[in-house]
C-alpha cells in the first residue's frame, strides 16, 4: 500500500496486478486492488490479467461492476485465458487446448458485455458459459475498458474486434515480436474498420531491468529506456508501459518516474506534432 500510494503520488496512470492465485507469494489480484482503491484517490488500476481458466466470467464481470460503482472510471478489466497450464492444473484448474482458451475468453467478453448492459435480462447460450434471463446490475457509471491478453494470432483478432486494449504476452518481449505482432493487430483492424487507436496498446516490460548498464533490449540506463519505450510508442503505436518487477523499491519507482518518463512523454509529443 506504501507503494500504491507513492506511485499516486509520483504520477503514474495505472497500477497493475496479475493474477496467479496458485503462487504462493503473490496476493489475491482482487482483493488486492480493492485495497488499493482504498488507498489511493485517482490513480487507475487493471487486472494484469484476470485468469479466466480460475475465474466465472459472470462473477467477474459483477466484481468488475462493483469496483467502478465505488470508484468511477478508475478500473480496466485485462482478460485471459492463464496459459501457465501446469501451475493451474495444480490447484486443481483446468487445462485448455489453444482453440479452448480462444473460444472461453471470446464468450467471456460477451458474457462481461450483456451483464454491463443494463438492460432488464440477458441470455447467452455459449459453448462454454450460458446466461438464463440473467438479471444486470445498474449500467456503470462510466464503460469499463476491456482489454485482452494475449499471444496467439486468433486471440488478437478477437482483441481487433471486441476489445478496447491489446496487452501481448508477456515475460519475453523483444523488438521483434512486438513489430510482427503490432503489425497482425494492424491489419485485422484494417480488415474491420477500426481505427488504430480505437484499441490501446498495453506492454509489460515488468522482466527488464533499469541498471546503469546496458545488456540487451529494456535492460540498461534511462537513456536506454527512453530510446526504445519511445520506439515502441512512436513506430508500433503503445500507449501504455508497465514498469516493475518483484524486487521494486521506493527509490526505483522515483528513478523510473524522474529519469524516464519524462523524456519518453517529450519524444512522444514531439513526434506526434510532425506533420
Amino acid at each position: 500500500m506504501r507503494l500504491a500510494k507513492l506511485a499516486e503520488e509520483l504520477g503514474y496512470d495505472l497500477i497493475a496486478a496479475p493474477d496467479h492465485p496458485y503462487r504462493p507469494q503473490y496476493l489475491d489480484g482482487w482483493t488486492f486492488l480493492s485495497a488499493v482503491f482504498g488507498a489511493t484517490s485517482s490513480v487507475r488500476v487493471f487486472t494484469d490479467v484476470i485468469n479466466l481458466s480460475l475465474r466465472q466470467p459472470a462473477v467477474v464481470a459483477k466484481s468488475a461492476w462493483s469496483l467502478e460503482a465505488m470508484a468511477p472510471g478508475r478500473l480496466a478489466l485485462g482478460l485471459g485465458s492463464g496459459g501457465l497450464w501446469d501451475e493451474i492444473s495444480g490447484i486443481g484448474g483446468p487445462v485448455w487446448s489453444p482453440r479452448e482458451a480462444y473460444e472461453h475468453v471470446d464468450e467471456a467478453v460477451s458474457v462481461c458485455r450483456l451483464l454491463w448492459s443494463c438492460e432488464e435480462t440477458v441470455s447467452f447460450t455459449g459453448k462454454h458459459y450460458q446466461l438464463n434471463e440473467a438479471k444486470p446490475p445498474p449500467a456503470p457509471k462510466q464503460p469499463i475498458d476491456l482489454w485482452i491478453g494475449c499471444g496467439k494470432p486468433a486471440m488478437r483478432r478477437l482483441a481487433a474486434r471486441e476489445a478496447d486494449g491489446w496487452i501481448p504476452n508477456g515475460d519475453g518481449i523483444n523488438v521483434e515480436n512486438l513489430t510482427g505482432t503490432s503489425k497482425h493487430l494492424d491489419d485485422e483492424l484494417a480488415k474491420i474498420g477500426r481505427p488504430p487507436g480505437e484499441v490501446r496498446r498495453i506492454c509489460n516490460t515488468i522482466m527488464k531491468k533499469l541498471q546503469a548498464k546496458s545488456e540487451g533490449f529494456l535492460f540498461g540506463p534511462p537513456e536506454q529506456w527512453i530510446e526504445e519505450i519511445s520506439a515502441l510508442a512512436i513506430d508500433l503505436g503503445f500507449d501504455t508501459f508497465v514498469f516493475g518487477d518483484r524486487d521494486t523499491t521506493e527509490a526505483h519507482l522515483h528513478r523510473f518516474a524522474e529519469e524516464v518518463v519524462p523524456g519518453v512523454r517529450d519524444n512522444v509529443a514531439r513526434a506526434r506534432s510532425r506533420p
